[in-house]
């Protein structure tokens, strides 16, 4: 049903005369009206949106779900066995913050899970537990994409279904603060950074909440103190703080007595995501999801979902590890098999310092080796992707282009909601490293 449906609208646009100039600048228009902007850049490049089978869906969020809790559980043995977070690559202090009990039951509230679907195999390639980006995005693509006039005859033959990442965000805010012993509705503070390229999504955000009545402001790290009890922007006494900052580098600009630490520290205000969630964040988690003496840990629907939807993943230092059922030298093989593998960067995003060994010479390789001894680095076994056509457009015309297309679920709670799509003609999908985005629909049926 996918093929077929992808095959009517391609001929949709193909026969479409209203695709003009004048329709391109709308679509354009529109994105720059609703915020739909990574910085000055739009991010929808596609006049298609994605789609999915309800069966391909339903085997993502099972999937997600299942990995999720998996890497809860990895969390709780980390807590229960501190030394377990510096085999991940937690800092110290990173340690320290993760043992201070957040006033609630999670390490990690909403999260999302970088994944391809293909078929009927769901790849994931990181888990995002810190501060996952673009909630607000392909609900208001979608709408975007309603102009054109294929959608909306392909909505007429098929049953579309959309989803709301940011209402269930207010729902695990809302769940979370009342968990955390707060009552009634919370003044929550968005914090990160000022003049970013993802500001536009906290606007959006922030009006989103304010419309459901919950007082919220835009804030940086530099405009909160903690006095008497609580922590405050000027006038305004803040409950619940929606950390959108990113937690290694905020600790890299700020001590222990920051407001926000001592706040969080004194339970003073609920923290989402708390400092708690690196457990989850580092990429090495992975690590402990694929090795095989850990996976007693794991539920047998866990285990499954490891197995066919987890990367192998190792930290990188000289060491012998475990590879296909045997132990190999972890350096040698990295060097003698590197098309079957890919670095990365155990904490960083954005799609920063990541080598392909199947995209480089066996000379940049061994650079790109020697640079992840120095730094801290994974190892990651590479999917085979491929590519699939989309409707690229621009201000005069568009053309059918080969894309990597990832299908990125949202958890809130445990429990997924809708997905964040991406577009690139590159391996790395990534909007910071100047890929876009386009809107998400899960087809239910004829």
């Amino acid at each position: 049903m996918r093929e077929k449906a992808i095959a009517e609208y391609h001929e949709l646009l193909a026969g479409d005369e209203s695709l003009t100039t004048e329709l391109f600048a709308r679509l354009k228009g529109g994105m720059d009206a609703n915020r739909l902007l990574y910085g000055q850049r739009r991010l929808g490049i596609s006049l298609r949106p994605h789609f999915l089978t309800r069966q391909q869906y339903e085997l993502l969020v099972v999937r997600s779900e299942a990995v999720a809790g998996a890497v809860d559980t990895l969390a709780e043995a980390m807590l229960a066995e501190p030394s377990l977070m510096a085999a991940v690559g937690l800092t110290p202090r990173e340690q320290s913050l993760a043992m201070v009990n957040p006033g609630f039951a999670a390490s990690s509230i909403n999260a999302r899970l970088d994944a391809f679907v293909q078929g009927d195999q769901v790849r994931f390639v990181e888990f995002n537990a810190e501060n996952p980006s673009s909630l607000t995005d392909q609900a208001g693509l979608n709408q975007i994409l309603f102009e054109i006039r294929a959608l909306q005859l392909l909505a007429e033959r098929y049953r579309m279904r959309q989803f709301s990442p940011v209402a269930r965000v207010l729902d695990s805010l809302l769940a979370t603060y009342k968990e955390w012993g707060g009552s009634g509705l919370p003044n929550v503070a968005i914090l990160d950074w000022e003049n970013l390229p993802t500001s536009h999504e906290f606007f959006l955000l922030r009006n989103y909440l304010v419309g459901c009545g919950i007082p919220t402001i835009i804030c940086t790290p530099d405009e909160i103190e903690y006095t008497n009890g609580q922590l405050r922007r000027g006038e305004f006494r803040i409950d619940l703080v929606y950390k959108r900052i990113v937690i290694h580098e905020f600790l890299s600009h700020y001590d222990d007595t920051h407001p926000l630490i001592r706040a969080y520290a004194d339970r003073a205000v609920c923290l989402i995501n708390p400092f708690r969630c690196k457990l989850l964040h580092k990429k090495a988690n992975f690590e402990l999801l694929t090795d095989p003496t850990r996976q007693r840990w794991f539920t047998r629907q866990q285990r499954d979902a490891i197995q066919f939807s987890v990367p192998w993943t190792r930290r990188v230092f000289d060491r012998k590890t475990d590879y296909a059922g045997g132990e190999v030298d972890l350096l040698e093989h990295l060097r003698r098999h590197r098309a079957k593998f890919i670095l990365k960067p155990n904490d960083d995003y954005g799609g920063r310092g990541i080598f392909f060994g199947n995209r480089i010479s066996e000379s940049e390789w061994d650079d790109a080796l020697q640079h992840a001894l120095g730094n801290d680095y994974v190892a990651q076994e590479r999917w085979e992707l491929h590519t699939e056509q989309f409707p690229i457009f621009n201000e005069h015309t568009w053309t059918l282009q080969p894309m990597f297309v990832d299908t990125n679920p949202f958890l809130f709670r445990g429990k997924v909601e809708g997905a964040m799509v991406r577009l690139s003609d590159s391996p790395i999908v990534n909007v910071t490293s100047g890929g876009g985005e386009t809107g998400f629909f899960v087809l239910e049926h004829a």
